[in-house]
C-alpha cells in the first residue's frame, strides 16, 4: 500500500486531482468518524445514524417533524427514517404520533428518556469531540468550518438539484 504523503503529493498537481483526494478523503473520515461514534454508543446500543438522527432531532426542529421533515433534514428517504425512529422509539427515546391536524403524516417527539440520555454525555463527548479536532489549531477550525458551511451548502444544492430529476 502506498504511504497517504504519497498519495497527497500526487495529488497536489492540479484542482481536479485535489478534488478527487478530496472527495475520496471526505468518505474515508465519514467512515473512520462514523466507527469511533458507533464504539462511543456502543453500551448505548446507538449506531452512528441512530446518533446523527438524535441530533438532528434535538437541534434542528422547533417542534416535533414529520417523518418526512427528518428524511429531508437527514438528506434521507422516509423509508429509512421510519426504520430509525422506530428503533429509536423501542429504545424509549422517541414516541412515533399521529399529527392530530393530519391524522396520516406521523411525527416524531423527544421522550424525557432522549434528554435524560443527552444530559448524561456531556462531558464524555466532549472529550471524543475534542480529540477528533486535535490536529487542528484554533485557526483552522475556523477556515475548516467556514469552508464545511459552504461545502454543505452547495451539496444540499446539488442533491435537490438530483432529486428533482
Amino acid at each position: 500500500m502506498k504511504d497517504m504523503q504519497a498519495i497527497r503529493d500526487e495529488h497536489r498537481e492540479t484542482r481536479e486531482s485535489m478534488e478527487r483526494y478530496i472527495l475520496v478523503a471526505l468518505f474515508l473520515i465519514e467512515q473512520r468518524w462514523s466507527y469511533i461514534v458507533s464504539r462511543e454508543f456502543r453500551e448505548d446500543g446507538i449506531t452512528a445514524k441512530q446518533w446523527l438522527f438524535m441530533v438532528i432531532l434535538g437541534n434542528v426542529f422547533e417542534r416535533p417533524p414529520s417523518m418526512q421533515e427528518m428524511a429531508d433534514a437527514m438528506s434521507s428517504t422516509h423509508q429509512n427514517v421510519k426504520q430509525l425512529a422506530v428503533r429509536l422509539e423501542d429504545k424509549g427515546l422517541l414516541r412515533i404520533k399521529q399529527d392530530p391536524e393530519n391524522r396520516r403524516m406521523l411525527r416524531l417527539e423527544p421522550t424525557g428518556r432522549f434528554h435524560e440520555f443527552w444530559a448524561g454525555r456531556d462531558e464524555r463527548d466532549a472529550a471524543t469531540l475534542k480529540s477528533l479536532f486535535d490536529s487542528l489549531d484554533d485557526e483552522e477550525v475556523k477556515i475548516l468550518f467556514n469552508v464545511f458551511s459552504k461545502l454543505e451548502e452547495a451539496s444540499k444544492q446539488r442533491y435537490m438539484e438530483y432529486r428533482a430529476r
